[in-house]
């Protein structure tokens, strides 16, 4: 598992704090009982910077209060340092948006206080921000203005941190030569400086970059390094990661009594300093180690203090990666029921992770459309200005003014036809990503569970349990066709999704009754009166099947009613059994409940799940139209 180190706070508070930084204790001290003067708004800018690492959101609200007093005080530089500060805690956050529109006003202010330090800081934070946001172009463009910036205040120490940011940035792209180049000039400034932790650092990135390449004995030679440094500054925080990263290579090289060595001071550095997540990573690595070196039993002892250490931290990448090892070790040891267990395991989280990178993915495409817009709305009155600051001097400048608004107006159009095919692009894209997402989630797994299963049915000593395996093979075989059949239906093209929406309904309703031997009512009529867009349609259909299919499973009623259609200006759902019911304040809320509820809300409707008495429960969802 790779790791790099990132140590944006001290490009924020590392040069605006004096020397001996002021006491946690002493800064609430001037906070609550000093003048509401420049010292107080200084004070809110360094408590904003000392708190980002254990409260993001405290720290946003004592730079928003240090703020408001600089504007009181007509005090710009404290301003500029206050909304620096909460641009970094809004990031550490993860809200980047907010993290750029107070690193722009940061930019603006320390602009006007002239400060090129500062703002050799605002723009090198505000390209890693785009970074993070795959906003490559507008983050290099930033560092290179920060790169100016540098040059007037003549710091080394600054001009060295972009060019590691530029590294990144290049190593992000996968243009290794570039980034490499740009680490290595890092390198050799903070070596002039004599700053050996930030060194450490850069050897420790040049390792990454080597290994992403395989050139692995490069990358050890570059984690020795990092190593050796930091174990001369005593950077204790780090030494379990770099160790890790080396037991890494080791792995990819098969040098596995290496691999295991450096893994063993891992999860030594990692126990010293009680580091719950370096120690989990740690004892994975081990664990991967042990399998490959056949310690089949020692492997799974690891990997279980990993997984439990990675649960209680609630690590879903570890969790996953541990899962994995143990599946297969416990596979190994003919254990097939514990291995089919963390099969599972693995498999949902790694569901969960894809599903939250697609989303994380579609966030940062709207959020990167929204800057966009907000970039052209800004060019566009800016020169609006300029055209009539020009139409004020000169008659023959009006005539050149009118000939550019002409230029504009055909730009506009274009930039409008432009707009237009992009977000049909969009929407093919997103489409195309609903499919992968949709068919990685649903399909996949069960793929997977069928080939675990066909491998265990063949395994000596297992005849008698083959029926057993070969009926969940076909359990699951039955789940995946329909699974195809609903992704197929769902994205086709179809003018009368609504009598397709009923259709699809009443025929799941008859199977499901069929196969349990349920009596299911339905009454579903009106559905073609609405017209549902793909994601509407879907929604309400997988909240139909997770509702019906919860009755027929869990009730043990004979008879379950099933309504669909308009009511006073409102769609209403309703899945009604006559069983024993449930109370939805005393059950744990698995994924399917959630998961209603989440597609309730995307449908901008409510879910409600009621008590019948007698006996008897009912699921209704309801969505103004």
């Amino acid at each position: 598992m790779q790791k790099s180190i990132f140590l944006l706070l001290f490009l924020i508070i590392g040069i605006q704090l004096p020397a001996q930084v002021p006491s946690k204790d002493s800064l609430l001290t001037v906070i609550l009982h000093g003048k509401d003067d420049t010292g107080k708004v200084i004070a809110y800018r360094i408590i904003t910077g000392i708190t980002v690492p254990s409260d993001p959101l405290l720290a946003i609200e004592y730079g928003k209060i240090g703020i408001v007093l600089g504007k009181k005080l007509a005090f710009s530089k404290g301003i500029a340092g206050c909304m620096l500060n909460v641009g970094y805690a809004y990031s550490a956050a993860g809200q980047l948006d907010n993290a750029l529109i107070y690193t722009d006003s940061a930019i603006d202010w320390s602009k006007k206080v002239g400060e090129p330090t500062r703002l050799a800081l605002a723009y090198l934070n505000r390209a890693d921000y785009n970074r993070q946001l795959v906003r490559m172009k507008h983050a290099l463009k930033d560092c290179d203005t920060a790169l100016v910036y540098a040059e007037k205040a003549n710091k080394d120490d600054t001009r060295a941190r972009i060019f590691q940011t530029f590294g990144s940035i290049f190593h992000a792209q996968e243009d290794f030569v570039k980034s490499r180049q740009y680490y290595e000039r890092a390198n050799a400034l903070y070596e002039k400086l004599n700053n050996t932790q930030m060194m450490a650092i850069s050897f420790n990135n040049l390792g990454n970059v080597y290994k992403q390449e395989k050139q692995y004995e490069q990358a050890v030679a570059n984690y020795n390094n990092a190593i050796n440094l930091a174990e001369k500054v005593g950077d204790k925080n780090n030494m379990s990661m770099l160790y890790n990263n080396r037991s890494n290579v080791y792995y990819e090289m098969k040098q596995y009594k290496e691999a295991e060595s450096s893994a063993l001071l891992s999860i030594e550095h990692a126990r010293l300093q009680k580091n719950i997540l370096q120690l989990a990573d740690a004892q994975y690595q081990y664990a991967r180690v042990l399998l490959k070196m056949n310690r089949i039993n020692e492997a799974i002892k690891q990997g279980n203090e990993s997984y439990g250490l990675a649960t209680g931290e609630a690590a879903s990448e570890s969790q996953e990666g541990v899962a994995e090892v143990l599946a297969e070790g416990y596979y190994r040891t003919g254990n097939y029921q514990e291995a089919y267990k963390y099969m599972e395991v693995s498999k949902k989280i790694a569901d969960t992770l894809a599903r939250q990178r697609f989303d994380d993915e579609v966030a940062a495409l709207q959020t990167n459309m929204q800057f966009s817009e907000k970039n052209k709305e800004i060019e566009l009155l800016n020169k609006d200005s300029d055209l009539q600051k020009q139409q004020l001097k000169d008659q023959r400048i009006i005539m050149i003014a009118a000939g550019i608004i002409v230029i504009l107006s055909l730009l506009g159009i274009w930039l409008t036809v432009n707009r237009n095919r992009l977000k049909q692009r969009m929407k093919a894209l997103e489409l195309r990503n609903q499919i992968a997402a949709d068919l990685h989630d649903e399909v996949g797994s069960s793929l997977s569970s069928i080939h675990m299963l066909s491998q265990m049915a063949f395994q000596p000593g297992n005849e008698a349990r083959q029926k057993d395996i070969l009926q969940k093979m076909s359990r699951n075989t039955k789940e995946t066709m329909d699974k195809m059949g609903d992704i197929v239906w769902m994205i086709k093209p179809d003018e009368t999704k609504g009598d397709s929406l009923q259709q699809r309904m009443e025929k799941f309703a008859y199977e499901i009754g069929n196969a349990k031997n349920i009596k299911v009512i339905s009454d579903i009529n009106d559905l073609q009166k609405i017209n549902w867009s793909l994601d509407q349609t879907k929604n309400i259909y997988l909240i139909f099947k997770e509702a019906l299919n919860n009755a027929a499973k869990y009730s043990d009623s004979e008879t379950i009613h099933v309504f669909a259609g308009m009511h006073h200006n409102k769609f209403i759902l309703q899945v009604k059994d006559f069983g024993k019911g449930f109370d939805i304040n005393s059950i744990q809320k698995g994924n399917g409940l959630n998961n209603m509820q989440q597609r309730a809300v995307a449908l901008g409707g409510i879910i409600e799940f009621n008590i019948i008495e007698p006996q008897g429960s009912d699921v209704v969802l309801t969505i103004p139209v």
